[in-house]
């Protein structure tokens, strides 16, 4: 076949071809579309009818009144009453340290805890000793000057009474020329030299009478020389001011320590302080027993308070007293006062049980007084001049609200309560926001909103 024959087939081949191209795809879409309207279309579903929402079921408490008093619950650390530094108030070799001045030993008041070598103040208290009695000897010797004095002064007076005498009645003689003026002379002499013996003495007695006075001074200057040594030989002996722990000593038997270098610290274990801190609202409560403008603006009436630790499963308790504030005022951080609870008798204990009740006698495992650190439970005993509500403490909500049911539905509310003991909030009852007549609602609820409709829940 020639090559003229050949070219007009295939130019048939891919017309044919090109035209199956357009076709096809055309004849598939037409085929799915007719498919899919063969199948039709569903009538959409029924629509159910939405029912009311039921109430949704709580569970919930009656408020309670509080009256008489209640307990402000707080917690706080116990700390040393005070810290006593003793040191050494003359300078020394320490000759003596007693076996019970170390760290942890407990010391009673009284107990020498060192001595100092005493030698050399019992030498200067001797030393003054003898000066005392020097001066005292000194002035028996002025005065046995002065009585002497005084007898030759009184003879001088009469030898001048009688000199004078003979010179008056040689006067009267020489005017009748009975005596010469020579003799009348001398009669003027012996006058004149027995006045003088006279003056002589009395300026005598002066001069005595002075240095009687300087050596009485100087007798009590050695005198309270004395005093001084002596109280300086009984300050060799270092004694124990107070019942307490020995907390540091810092200096060993044989070392040698100057006035002032600190021996020991010993903590005063006769009472303690609980340091805790109450909030403003809980302080409004406390102050509330004292009459407006009494007392100091600074100044926190002493109340009762009931320090408790747990150890185990038993609670053991000490009484205080709420009595002071601690620095400046309110803490910046915390927003809380600083307060001092003082406890008078901290190794006076009581234990209780689990059950709340107080044993007659507190276990060997008990602890025998209030220690520096213990994290203690502070309950504070304030009397309530004013009705109030109480809440279980898990009724408040952790934005400070409270869910009440009312006449069956959700009232929100966010009174200003405080925490006490036992678990329970307490609200004033003038405010309002809070009724006697309320329940308070205890369980969760997932999206609450006032006014939503709820019920009791069925135990």
């Amino acid at each position: 076949m020639s090559e003229l024959s050949r070219e007009p087939s295939v130019r048939r081949t891919g017309l044919a071809r090109s035209i199956a191209g357009w076709v096809a795809p055309a004849l598939i879409l037409a085929a799915a579309i007719a498919g899919f309207l063969a199948l039709g279309s569903q009538p959409p579903p029924a629509r159910k009818p939405v029912e009311a929402p039921a109430a949704t079921p709580v569970r919930s408490v009656p408020v309670q009144r509080v009256d008489g008093n209640i307990e402000i619950d707080a917690d706080g650390v116990v700390v040393p009453l005070r810290e006593l530094t003793l040191a050494a108030e003359v300078a020394g070799r320490v000759l003596r340290k007693a076996e019970s001045c170390r760290a942890g030993q407990f010391v009673r008041a009284g107990a020498v805890l060192f001595e100092i070598d005493p030698r050399d103040y019992e030498l200067a208290v001797q030393r003054l000793e003898g000066e005392l009695r020097q001066a005292a000897l000194t002035i028996e010797e002025i005065d046995e000057e002065l009585a002497q004095n005084a007898t030759s002064a009184d003879l001088a007076r009469r030898q001048v009474a009688l000199s004078r005498r003979e010179v008056e009645r040689l006067e009267g003689l020489k005017a009748n020329r009975i005596v010469t003026e020579t003799e009348h002379e001398r009669a003027l002499r012996e006058e004149l030299s027995s006045a003088n013996a006279l003056s002589s003495l009395e300026g005598q007695k002066r001069v005595l009478t002075k240095r009687r006075s300087r050596l009485e001074e100087a007798q009590t200057l050695a005198a309270t020389m004395l005093e001084q040594a002596r109280l300086d030989l009984s300050r060799t002996r270092v004694i124990a001011p107070v019942d307490g722990l020995i907390v540091d000593d810092k200096v060993e038997q044989d070392s040698f320590v100057t006035k002032g270098a600190p021996l020991v610290t010993l903590e005063d274990t006769s009472a303690a302080e609980v340091k805790t801190s109450l909030r403003m609202d809980e302080l409004a409560q406390v102050w509330g027993g004292r009459a407006a403008g009494g007392g100091d603006a600074h100044d926190v009436p002493d109340t009762p308070v009931k320090v408790s630790f747990v150890m185990s499963d038993k609670t053991y308790e000490w009484d205080g007293v709420l009595n002071r504030q601690e620095g400046r005022g309110i803490d910046e951080k915390t927003r809380t006062l600083p307060c001092r609870v003082l406890v008078r008798e901290p190794g006076r204990v009581t234990a209780v049980d689990r059950y709340g009740a107080t044993l007659a006698t507190p276990p060997p495992e008990a602890p025998r007084s209030l220690m520096r650190g213990m994290f203690v439970d502070v309950r504070v005993k304030v009397d309530v001049p004013e009705p109030l509500l109480a809440v279980p403490q898990d009724a408040v909500r952790p934005s400070g609200e409270l869910f009440l049911m009312r006449e069956g539905r959700l009232a929100i509310v966010k009174p200003r309560a405080f925490h006490v003991g036992g678990g329970s909030f307490v609200i004033r009852e003038g405010e309002g926001l809070v009724l006697p007549s309320d329940r308070v609602v205890t369980s969760q609820l997932s999206l609450p909103r006032a006014g939503m409709e709820i019920v009791e829940a069925v135990p």
